[in-house]
């Protein structure tokens, strides 16, 4: 049997797999955190060191292009040098798009998603989870030395976990 627990609401269980649902707060979990692995994988390990900064005063616009062209779902959000604001494709279609703002007049620091959640590289995946679920959010900012040094989504710590585990069953067939 093995430990999991919820990354919602840290309802643990134990089972050979984890349950669909969780039965204490009836969430739809997209994956369980095992405990085996709780202590050595940290956000350093999950972390997409492309960060995109730019000025609030920069157009929603210029913005949206930028994230086009440089392949990227979020733009970090400067005021006077310091970042206090993310721009997320969610940001876009609700902000933006929904209340039929004109995004060549539409500045970022009108319709960033503040306040920037952040937590140094070492911290566990499952406590940053838990971070992302108690705050209704998607991304951490992944900070050293107090400095940004990449962001970590839901996303990329589920792609991560699938590439791992399909490295550590490796097909014998393919060698």
């Amino acid at each position: 049997m093995t430990k999991w627990e919820c990354y919602r609401c840290s309802y643990e269980t134990d089972a050979e797999n984890p349950p669909d649902e969780c039965p204490n707060c009836h969430y739809s979990v997209s994956f369980w955190i095992n405990h085996a692995e709780e202590k050595s994988v940290t956000l350093k390990d999950f972390v997409r060191r492309k960060i995109v900064e730019l000025d609030g005063n920069v157009s929603v616009l210029e913005a949206a292009r930028l994230m086009r062209d440089r392949d990227t779902e979020n733009i970090l959000v400067a005021i006077d040098g310091k970042p206090l604001g993310m721009l997320v494709e969610k940001d876009l279609v609700r902000k933006v798009t929904a209340e039929d703002l004109s995004p060549s007049k539409t500045l970022l620091k009108q319709v960033m998603s503040t306040p920037i959640t952040s937590a140094p590289s070492d911290t566990p995946v499952s406590e940053a989870l838990k971070i992302m679920a108690a705050r209704h959010i998607q991304r951490i900012v992944v900070t050293e030395n107090g400095k940004p040094i990449g962001i970590v989504s839901h996303r990329s710590i589920l792609g991560g976990s699938f590439r791992a585990a399909a490295e550590s069953r490796e097909d014998p067939v393919r060698k």
